[in-house]
Formats: structure tokens, C-alpha cells, sequence
């Protein structure tokens, strides 16, 4: 009897530490996968007709969820927008005295990412690397990729000739798979 009692002891020892592994496992991937404006994903993402992990997936890789940084290039917020890219589509979605600063604002910028990825998609026929690829190394470098047949096969891109739009496109679709993994009540 006291070999069973601590067999059961180990054994329970044993699925305390898977337990506590997995969670521990799941607390860390969502401290690398934040979601921190998860209101603001969803109101735009419906908006726009987007699926919203993908535009976590976006968020994640171009600013880490920070809302005011600005790369080397000049974009700015969470899904780094170009100053002139974002008046631009200011001026399409009508909103009147469209500043740069603005582009820190976390609603804002979500709201002005999410008009520019549903019109890349609508773009380039809805295929989701296509409009990644045109979000990242622009729209015009796509469409040259597109026409050439070293980079593309029946209309599709098969190879993408910049190394970091290439990268970015994993990257994204990477994290997409993990937002869709971790938070299924958040944003499904």
C-alpha cells in the first residue's frame, strides 16, 4: 500500500510540472505575443473586413505594440505608417486636419493600417502575401515582382527578391498563427 501511495504522490508531482510548464509556456509566448489594444483590433478589423488576428500579426511585427515608434524610414504607431501614406488615406476616409502626430494614437493608426491592408488586398486580388509583401516593401516594387516570371507564375509570387519583405512575410504569418492560438476569445 505504501509503494501505491507513492506512486500516486510522484505521479501527481509529475502533473503539477506538466500543468505548471504549460501555463508557464502560455505566459511566456503572451508576453511575446501582447495584445494590448484588443478594442481597437476589433472595431477596425470589422470595420474593414479584416480577420483581426491578422492585423495583430502586423501589429506585432511592425512596432511591438509600441504605439509611438518611429523606424529609421519614418513610419510611425503600431503598424507604421508612413507620414504621406497616412494622409493619404486620411483624406480618403475623410477625416479633415490630419496631422503626423496623429499616427501615435493607438485607435487611429489601427483604424488608418487596417483602410491600407483592406485596400492592398483588394489591390492584389485577395491574396494575404501579396498585400503583406505590398505593405511592406510598397505596392509598386509588388506589381514590378509580379510581372516579372523570375519572381512570379501565374500571377502569383513565388519568389520575393527583397530578404526583409521576405522575412517580414514569414514573420507575420508566423505570428498570426500564434494570435489565432492565444486568443481565441480575445478576437475570434
Amino acid at each position: 500500500m505504501k509503494k501505491l501511495g507513492k506512486a500516486l504522490l510522484v505521479a501527481a508531482i509529475l502533473l503539477a510540472l506538466v500543468l505548471c510548464a504549460f501555463w508557464l509556456n502560455e505566459y511566456m509566448e503572451k508576453r511575446k505575443y501582447r495584445l494590448d489594444y484588443p478594442g481597437e483590433i476589433m472595431a477596425s478589423s470589422a470595420e474593414f473586413s479584416l480577420d483581426p488576428y491578422l492585423v495583430a500579426a502586423v501589429i506585432h511585427c511592425e512596432s511591438g505594440n509600441r504605439p509611438a515608434v518611429a523606424s529609421a524610414k519614418g513610419a510611425v504607431g503600431l503598424m507604421q505608417i508612413m507620414p504621406d501614406t497616412g494622409g493619404w488615406i486620411a483624406a480618403k476616409l475623410g477625416l479633415a486636419d490630419f496631422t503626423e502626430s496623429m499616427l501615435t494614437d493607438p485607435a487611429l493608426n489601427i483604424r488608418l493600417g487596417c483602410w491600407y491592408l483592406r485596400y492592398l488586398l483588394d489591390r492584389f486580388g485577395g491574396v494575404r502575401n501579396h498585400a503583406l509583401a505590398a505593405y511592406n516593401a510598397g505596392p509598386g516594387n509588388l506589381e514590378k515582382w509580379l510581372a516579372d516570371e523570375a519572381y512570379s507564375q501565374d500571377g502569383l509570387l513565388t519568389k520575393i527578391p527583397f530578404a526583409e519583405t521576405g522575412s517580414y512575410v514569414k514573420r507575420v504569418e508566423q505570428a498570426y498563427e500564434k494570435y489565432k492560438k492565444l486568443y481565441p476569445d480575445e478576437l475570434g
